[in-house]
């Protein structure tokens, strides 16, 4: 929607063209021509022309000798009463044409100072001047800003009851859930700080190992996920999904598609009915060449 500056420009810009249009139309007034006038002010002035090209020839005659002195007055005296009575013209009007040019060059010219200093005006203004307009924002943007605000000041609460209480094993896992959160490769090098601690203080922990894995494997550290995978076999069960799914996306990722396809038959034989199985299926499919381009996303 168009801001009030923009709402304003465009209607001074509209009144001025509107003026310009209107103004020929309803000035009053206006001197206006005649055909009849103009017709007989130009026969008065082809009539005064005459009469001084026959005062013209009767100079002429008198130089060649043809007029005595007496008829050299009597016709020059003739002559210059004819001129004399076709001078007093009548009062020569500006044509219709000439003054309608005058007058559209000049409301021309107006419009386009007027035209000229609304834009001006309209460009030098502040985008939004309104006291009920609201300043256009990236929402996205802005609630993205505040919600890493609200991020960091978790973490620093998290981080200052870690401090009064180290061995708090719900603190050290909202923790390393908070730089999660985060994404950034600094925040998974907290997250992985963080959940090492919670395995010290609670070694059978699953999800800290689950977590763990994903955050190595975001990074690409596969060696460290490799690590941490067999060291969560050791205290998972035999039919636990969770290992055979780990070691087939770290070949994958790696690049051994044998290894690969074997851990997710694993997988798929220990739990066909897992939300992962889809996505497992297909990284299999690819790593047989059956399928290229899907996307290795572990879960957790």
């Amino acid at each position: 929607m168009p801001d009030l500056a923009q709402w304003a420009l465009l209607v001074v810009i509209g009144l001025a063209v509107a003026a310009a249009i209107a103004w020929p139309l309803l000035r009053r007034g206006s001197p206006t021509v005649t055909l009849d006038e103009r017709a007989e002010a130009e026969a008065r002035a082809l009539r005064h022309r005459v009469a001084l090209d026959a005062l013209l020839d009767v100079e002429a005659d008198l130089r060649a000798g043809s007029l005595d002195d007496a008829s050299y007055q009597r016709e020059r005296a003739e002559a210059e009463a004819r001129a004399a009575d076709t001078l007093e013209l009548a009062p020569i009007h500006p044509s219709p044409a000439a003054s309608a040019a005058g007058m559209g060059r000049g409301l021309t010219a107006a419009l386009g100072a007027l035209v000229a200093l609304a834009l001006l005006v309209g460009f030098a203004l502040p985008g939004s001047i309104g006291l009920g307009q609201r300043t256009v924002v990236n929402q996205a943007l802005a609630d993205a800003l505040a919600q890493e605000a609200d991020r960091q000041a978790e973490i620093q609460r998290l981080l200052e009851l870690f401090d009064a209480n180290p061995r708090d094993p719900e603190v050290a896992s909202d923790l390393a859930d908070a730089y999660l959160a985060g994404g950034s490769a600094r925040d998974l090098q907290q997250a992985a700080v963080a959940l090492q601690l919670l395995l010290a203080l609670e070694p059978e922990n699953h999800s800290a190992y689950r977590r763990l894995i994903n955050a190595y494997l975001i990074t690409a550290h596969y060696d460290d996920a490799q690590a941490t995978t067999d060291s969560y076999a050791t205290i998972a069960g035999p039919d636990e999904p969770d290992i055979p799914f780990y070691r087939g996306v770290i070949a994958f990722r790696r690049g051994d598609n044998a290894t690969a396809v074997r851990e997710f038959d694993r997988f798929l034989a220990l739990a066909p009915d897992d939300g992962r199985a889809p996505m497992v299926s297909s990284l299999r499919a690819e790593a047989t060449g059956e399928l290229s381009g899907a996307s290795a996303a572990p879960g957790g």
